[in-house]
């Protein structure tokens, strides 16, 4: 450009639309937009939610952590419980395996490809459950989701 008051005309110009931008983008107190849905209703700290059963609870030494209930509509419900427990990885992971099986649940997703971790997903006719255990230094972490449907 080889006149300079061209030149301070473009650069107003980006000043400007760079005004405008930010003006639409950013505006002070405006709150960001939050995602709507099924609000966690917690147990007491080291409770289960009522509504899930103390028997899908396995290993020795068990200490909950949380546990908290979804209703996501009036006829599917999640509750979830995470505790911990003394017992080993391997030993839980396979004291569920024969626990879901002998009680009328079917076994649909088995994942053993991690070294410090394993999962199971079993369904029968009116529910599901997801067992997910991680292997710490004090045993195990265990969460479990109890979906009724």
């Amino acid at each position: 450009m080889k006149d300079p008051k061209v030149f301070w005309v473009w650069v107003g110009i980006v000043v400007v639309v760079m005004i405008v931008v930010a003006f639409f983008i950013w505006r002070p107190g405006a709150k960001p937009q939050v995602a709507s849905g099924p609000v966690p209703v917690y147990a007491p700290q080291g409770q289960l939610v009522p509504q899930f059963p103390p028997s899908l609870i396995l290993g020795t030494s068990t200490i909950v952590n949380g546990s908290y209930a979804i209703n996501y509509t009036s006829s599917t419900n999640q509750y979830t419980v995470e505790f911990n427990s003394s017992s080993s990885m391997a030993s839980l992971y396979t004291s569920y395996k024969q626990y879901l099986s002998a009680n009328g649940w079917t076994i649909t997703n088995d994942i053993t490809k991690y070294p410090t971790s394993r999962g199971l997903y079993a369904s029968n006719t009116s529910s599901s459950v997801t067992v997910g255990i991680a292997q710490n230094n004090k045993g195990s972490q265990v969460t479990i989701s109890y979906v009724v449907q």
